[in-house]
């Protein structure tokens, strides 16, 4: 598998991460998925401290420093009034390196989730109305959603649901749309079994003309993303035929 690209607008958060991945003896997805966490954990005040942290304070440092990196990042490509998805590049790039090259993932490209968002009726979207996406990735198919009801309603949002069988795709989706103002609910589930593991809520409070995302994580079988899908399966009783017939969780494995 030939690695990823990487945008040269992420390449120095990508180094941050590899570097000291590679000095400290880490193997970088590693690092990217506590790096994650590490976000997470800042968008939740008041949450107990991170019990198995295994970095020394020293360590801990260099997180700080890839954070502030991220969060400037983001500030700069967030001033045009679209979306951004910096994670999901950065976790293409590290997932494709040598060594890696089975778990390589590649998202939608982010001009084609735009034009998805308008052939997919986005204009037509609603604020409170309710979007969903069950193999999420890194949020790249809600996000211009949002953004196209934002651009059409007056700023008005909509309510995403997403899910993902990959909890560093779940923790992506989570950072991704609290960075970016949309509020909803994440999933880590199969959703063909429909298994669920835990949820990510995210409620926007307004304060002086900025959406301040808050952050509360539930535990196994608590989630509204499962009521939602079968009450839509409920309203349309051929579909649920369909998929009670004909659909059976399976497991695709390639190799390269």
């Amino acid at each position: 598998m030939v690695p990823y690209n990487t945008p040269q607008t992420i390449r120095p958060l990508e180094k941050m991460v590899c570097d000291f991945a590679y000095s400290n003896g880490y193997d970088p997805i590693s690092v990217f998925n506590d790096f994650l966490r590490y976000v997470i954990h800042g968008f939740s005040p008041g949450a107990p401290p991170l019990m198995d942290w295994k970095y020394k304070r020293q360590q801990n440092r260099h997180f700080m420093e890839m954070l502030t990196g991220w969060i400037r990042l983001m500030q700069r490509e967030l001033q045009s009034g679209g979306w951004f998805d910096a994670f999901g590049d950065l976790f293409m790039a590290i997932s494709s390196k040598i060594g890696r090259q089975v778990n390589g993932q590649f998202f939608t490209p982010i001009h084609v989730a735009d034009l998805m968002a308008c052939m997919g009726g986005g204009n037509r979207l609603k604020p409170k109305l309710s979007v969903c996406d069950s193999c999420c990735g890194s949020g790249r198919m809600l996000l211009p959603a949002v953004k196209k009801c934002a651009e059409e309603n007056d700023g008005g949002r909509l309510f995403c649901y997403g899910s993902d069988i990959d909890l560093i795709c779940v923790k992506m989706t989570v950072v991704n749309m609290m960075m970016n103002s949309v509020h909803g609910e994440v999933a880590w589930m199969n959703t063909l079994t429909m298994q669920h593991w835990r949820s990510y809520h995210i409620d926007l409070l307004l304060i002086a003309g900025v959406w301040l995302p808050i952050l509360k994580i539930t535990e196994a079988g608590d989630t509204s993303f499962i009521r939602e899908l079968e009450n839509a399966m409920e309203d349309n009783s051929e579909l649920k035929r369909s998929i009670q017939n004909n659909a059976r969780a399976t497991q695709l494995t390639f190799d390269f």
